[in-house]
């Protein structure tokens, strides 16, 4: 197995709460996260790219591989309230994040290749997401 990761940092601002449940609800569930007026993060991506056999020369090119991320997540992602840019449903957990950039990298991706995303979201958090396409509907991203 031949792999290549990449990291983007962006920042970005979030509040977690389902719109099913009542604010003592997503207070429970959330925590402080839950604050109506939200709270941002540092986060740091990271996109790894994987090949499972022989490969000629390099599993991917790394200004394609940073060129591709740039113009599908830079615009969705960067100084970007979470909850604004993904809508109503959409739940910015770390979980839903990495999820999230996944489904909007992978159909961009090279056939043959594997995809691994994760993401940082404080020190003692990070959260990773392996997919593959026939599981995942796109059109919820």
């Amino acid at each position: 197995m031949y792999t290549i990761a990449q990291r983007f940092h962006f920042s970005a601002a979030h509040t977690l709460r389902s719109s099913g449940m009542s604010a003592q609800e997503n207070a429970r569930v959330y925590g402080k996260c839950a604050n109506p007026t939200g709270h941002g993060h540092d986060y740091m991506l990271e996109v790894i790219v994987s090949a499972a056999g022989p490969i000629d020369d390099v599993v991917v090119r790394r200004a394609w591989l940073e060129d591709v991320a740039r113009q599908q997540l830079a615009a969705r992602f960067m100084f970007k309230n979470l909850n604004e840019t993904f809508g109503d449903g959409f739940i910015p957990t770390g979980e839903n994040l990495a999820m999230a950039a996944w489904k909007l990298l992978h159909p961009h991706l090279p056939a043959g290749l594997s995809l691994t995303v994760r993401i940082v979201e404080t020190p003692k958090n990070a959260f990773v997401f392996r997919g593959s396409g026939e599981q995942l509907d796109s059109k919820s991203v």
